[in-house]
């Protein structure tokens, strides 16, 4: 399964690279070939996708469409040599692609007209992210009055 999951990113792939610039489709073409042997093709045939989007001037949507063929192909081809039972595509690393993909489809779609917008996205995404692990950790205990520890209930308890 996970081989015929690269093979169809890829080929997703390069069909989106050939759609925007076909004389470079080729030339992904070939890498995507390549990657099934050799590994670090894979990365370098998701660059020339990478450097055919920088370059033309192709909407948020297709751009999202294709970073996440991109994202399919590099999960499935980084394990095509990989043990058995190793499955990179997910429901986690599914979910958070799409999520994602959908996060950064939507501020770029959002009329900001704020020079300094795009410095700040990042620590927002950051600062979201913290907030939603740091309700998902288990809150430290307190130690009690005599070193040993006390339950959450018994640390708001004055002594």
């Amino acid at each position: 399964m996970t081989r015929f999951l690269a093979l169809l990113a890829g080929l997703l792939l390069v069909s989106a690279v050939a759609l925007i610039n076909p004389p470079v489709g080729a030339a992904a073409l070939a890498l995507v070939i390549v990657s099934w042997w050799w590994r670090p093709a894979a990365v370098a045939a998701v660059l020339v996708a990478i450097g055919v989007i920088a370059f033309a001037d192709i909407g948020v949507i297709a751009s999202a469409a294709t970073g996440l063929v991109a994202t399919t192909y590099l999960l499935n081809a980084a394990v095509l040599h990989a043990p058995e039972g190793v499955v990179p595509t997910t429901i986690p690393s599914v979910g958070g692609a799409v999520l994602f993909a959908i996060a950064a489809t939507t501020a770029a779609l959002v009329p900001v007209e704020i020079a300094w917008a795009p410095l700040a996205a990042p620590v927002l995404i950051v600062l979201i992210y913290a907030l939603l692990i740091g309700g998902l950790t288990p809150k430290p205990r307190s130690p009690g009055p005599d070193g040993g520890q006390l339950s959450a209930d018994a640390a708001t308890k004055t002594w």
